[in-house]
């Protein structure tokens, strides 16, 4: 029998975990599992491993409890900073419309326990874009290289025309526009044609 293998089987029978085993003699734990699956521990050996357990666990659960601590703390100090701050944006127009252009056509979800938390807004209407751009960049010191804008086409222009549209309107970038996506219906065909000529902004 290999020596290392001897070894192994000794460390395991006087109390030693896996990764102990693994770090010691350099191991990996895959092989130690096969080695080591048929070994009978003594009660004593038993206990030294389910002691261990229960402290690693137990630091984990202090862990996990002093970093949720740590972010409820920060989420109410931005809280409490925000609502401060707010007052004294209430007097300018552009945040009034921005926030509440975003309240009606902004991902939110995020704010809801969803894992995914990110800044998202899309509409049609140009004058609508124009302003959203504005807040971003002023109020939440977005620059405008960082915002990426997809375009929901519908077939009234070709990619590259309604990027340069867009381009024009929000200053973005054209390296920022990423793949566009053409979808519609023959259905509402004649319908969209007016309103959305050069299709939906998504960023």
């Amino acid at each position: 029998m290999r020596t290392d293998k001897i070894s192994a089987i000794k460390l395991r029978k006087s109390g030693k975990s896996y990764g102990q085993i693994s770090k010691l003699l350099k191991i990996p734990k895959s092989t130690l599992s096969i080695w080591l699956k048929d070994i009978k521990l003594s009660n004593e050996a038993q206990a030294q491993i389910q002691s261990r357990t229960k402290v690693a666990i137990s630091k984990l659960i202090a862990r996990n409890k002093e970093k949720t601590t740590i972010s409820q703390e920060k989420h109410t100090r931005i809280y409490k900073l925000g609502k401060q701050e707010s007052k004294k944006l209430l007097k300018d127009p552009l945040f009034l419309s921005g926030t509440s252009l975003y309240w009606a056509e902004g991902y939110k979800r995020g704010a809801a326990g969803s894992k995914w938390k990110s800044i998202d807004f899309a509409n049609a209407d140009p004058q609508m874009i124009e302003i959203m751009v504005l807040f971003f960049t002023k109020f939440l010191d977005i620059k405008r290289e960082k915002i990426k804008i997809q375009i929901m086409l519908h077939d009234y222009r070709t990619a590259s025309e309604a990027i340069n549209f867009w381009h024009n309107i929000t200053k973005i970038p054209k390296i920022n526009f990423i793949k566009t996506c053409s979808s519609l219906s023959r259905a509402s065909l004649q319908k969209r044609e007016k309103k959305l000529q050069y299709g939906t902004i998504h960023w």
